[in-house]
C-alpha cells in the first residue's frame, strides 16, 4: 500500500496524546479520514515492535472508553493493524459535532477541525456552525438581533420584475417566525451592514490600489452593484483591422463572472463576519466568498450537479427574482465558458472560503506584449495610438474603455462617462475624455442639443 497525506489521510510515526486532536479534527469534518501510525511523512513504513503495537491500540481504545474525546465517539472510530504492520485508525464524521477534548471543554482550545492536510483549533463561529448543523437549525432561520427592518430595495426589485410585493409572504419565505424577523430577512433588508468589497490593483499583488468600492445594504443592492462594477472593470480589447466586423475581446467572460458572483450570495456562510471580495489584478480576477461547501459536499459532487443548501430561502428568493436558475449548474457554466481557452479558471475550496480565479484573457496582449495589440490592429485607415499618426488603426486601452462604456451606456455625457471610467483609469479627466472622443470621431458621435444630448457609437461603426 502507498501512504500519502491528504485532506483525509494523516501519517504519524508514533502515537502520542497530541493525536487526540487529530481524531477530533476528523470527527468534526464532513468527510472523516484515516490516521496511519507507524509511517513517516515520506510514506516510509517503520518497524513497530509488538510492545509498541499493543500500546498504541490500547491508547486509542482508552481515549474512547474514558471519553477523553467527548461526546462519545465509539461508533465512529475503529482500529486495526493491516498487512504492513501499520496501525489504521478510521474516523467517520460524527453526528454529535462539535467533538472536543473533555479536559478543555467546549471552547476553541478543545475543539479541532481539519483544514486541508492540517488540523486547527476551531473559532467560536465554527463551533456555533457545528452546533446549528447538529441541531438542524439553519442560521438563516434564527431570529435576527436586528428587528427594526425595512425592505424598500426588495420592494423596488419586485416592481422591476413585474411581481406583486404585497403578495410576498414573510412567513413562508422564511422572513418571520412568531412575528419576529429572521436572519434571512435581515440580509434582504435595507439595514444589512456586512459589505461587499471590490478593488482594482496595479500589478499582480495587493500593494497598489487603482480603485476600490464597498457596497452595503440589502444583498439585492449588493448583487446589482457588484455586477455593475464588474462590468465597468472588465476591460475590453478592441481590434479594428480593416475587416467588416470589429473584434471585441472582454478580459473576462461576463457569464462566468455572473455565475461566480451570484454563487457568493447564494452559498456564503452568513454567520461569518467576513466580506465577499471581488479583486482585479493585471492577470486575473479573484471572487471570494466566506464559507466552503456545505454538509460535506465535494467539488466533484458539485460538478456532477449535486446540491447542498446552506441558505435555502436565499436561493429560493433569488430564483424567484430571476437572478439564478437553481439547477446546481453554475460551476459547470463557469468552466464551460473557458473550454476553448488555454488558461482555465481555478476553483479553490476550503472549510472557510470558496474562491474562483478567472484568468485575464487580455493579459498577454495588453500588459506583457502591448506590441501584439498594435500589430493586431493594422489596417488601412491611419489613426495611431493616442492620436499619433503611425499608419496603424488601433484603439489604445484607454480608448477601448471609453468605446465600451459608450456602447453599453449610449447617450452619456462627459461627466457620466468620467464616473464610469475613473475606477479603471484613475488618471483620466474630463479634458482627456473630450480629447480622446474627438480623436475617435470616426467611431463615436455626439447627438442632440449641447445641453441635453450625449455620445453614441456611430451606426457605421456599430456593426455587431
Amino acid at each position: 500500500m502507498k501512504y500519502t497525506e491528504s485532506n483525509t489521510v494523516e501519517l504519524k510515526a508514533i502515537l502520542d496524546d497530541d493525536m487526540k486532536a487529530e481524531v477530533i479534527a476528523f470527527l468534526n469534518s464532513y468527510l472523516g479520514g484515516f490516521i496511519f501510525v507507524g509511517v513517516d511523512d515520506n510514506g516510509h513504513i517503520l518497524d513497530l515492535s509488538e510492545k509498541e503495537k499493543d500500546l498504541y491500540e490500547s491508547m486509542v481504545i482508552n481515549w474512547i472508553r474514558t471519553e477523553a474525546i467527548y461526546p462519545n465517539c465509539t461508533e465512529f472510530v475503529s482500529t486495526w493493524y493491516n498487512e504492513d504492520g501499520v496501525l489504521c485508525i478510521q474516523i467517520e464524521p460524527g453526528n454529535q459535532k462539535p467533538y472536543y477534548l473533555k479536559s478543555k471543554g467546549l471552547k476553541p482550545s478543545g475543539v479541532y477541525i481539519r483544514y486541508g492536510r492540517n488540523k486547527s483549533q476551531a473559532t467560536q463561529e465554527e463551533i456555533a456552525r457545528m452546533i446549528r448543523e447538529r441541531d438542524n437549525t439553519p442560521y438563516e432561520l434564527e431570529i435576527s438581533r436586528f428587528q427594526d427592518l425595512t425592505f424598500n430595495i426588495l420592494r423596488l426589485k419586485f416592481e422591476e420584475k413585474g411581481l406583486d410585493f404585497s403578495a410576498f409572504k414573510p412567513v413562508t419565505s422564511g422572513f418571520e417566525i412568531n412575528g419576529q424577523f429572521t436572519n434571512v430577512a435581515y440580509w434582504f433588508s435595507d439595514q444589512y451592514q456586512i459589505e461587499t468589497k471590490m478593488a482594482v490593483y496595479q500589478g499582480l499583488d495587493r500593494d497598489v490600489f487603482r480603485s476600490k468600492k464597498e457596497y452595503d445594504s440589502s444583498i439585492i443592492s449588493q448583487i446589482d452593484n457588484a455586477l455593475t462594477y464588474f462590468d465597468i472593470c472588465n476591460e475590453v480589447r478592441v481590434i479594428i483591422d480593416g475587416k467588416p466586423m470589429r473584434t471585441e475581446i472582454p478580459s473576462y467572460s461576463d457569464k462566468a463572472a455572473r455565475e461566480a458572483i451570484l454563487n457568493c450570495y447564494c452559498h456564503r456562510d452568513y454567520s461569518r463576519k467576513s466580506n465577499i471580495k471581488i479583486e482585479f489584478f493585471d492577470d486575473r480576477c479573484e471572487i471570494m466568498s466566506p464559507g466552503g461547501f456545505y454538509d460535506g459536499l465535494t467539488l466533484e459532487q458539485a460538478l456532477n450537479g449535486e446540491q447542498s443548501f446552506r441558505n435555502e430561502y436565499v436561493v429560493k428568493l433569488l430564483y424567484k427574482l430571476g437572478y439564478i436558475e437553481n439547477y446546481a449548474s453554475g460551476l459547470n457554466r463557469i468552466l464551460k465558458e473557458y473550454e476553448s481557452d488555454e488558461e482555465k479558471p481555478q476553483l479553490q475550496i476550503n472549510p472557510t472560503n470558496f474562491k474562483v480565479i478567472l484568468p485575464n484573457r487580455n493579459y498577454d496582449a495588453l500588459y506583457l506584449h502591448p506590441e501584439k495589440h498594435i500589430s493586431d490592429n493594422k489596417g488601412n485607415t491611419p489613426r495611431g495610438v493616442n492620436g499619433v499618426n503611425d499608419g496603424v488603426k488601433t484603439l489604445s486601452l484607454r480608448d477601448s474603455n471609453l468605446y465600451r462604456i459608450i456602447k453599453k451606456n449610449p447617450g452619456l455625457r462627459t461627466p457620466q462617462i468620467l464616473d464610469l471610467a475613473k475606477p479603471i483609469d484613475p488618471e483620466i479627466s474630463v479634458d482627456i475624455i473630450q480629447r480622446r472622443l474627438k480623436s475617435m470621431n470616426d467611431l463615436i458621435e455626439f447627438r442632440g442639443a449641447p445641453k441635453t444630448g450625449g455620445y453614441y457609437i456611430k451606426e457605421s461603426a456599430d456593426q455587431e
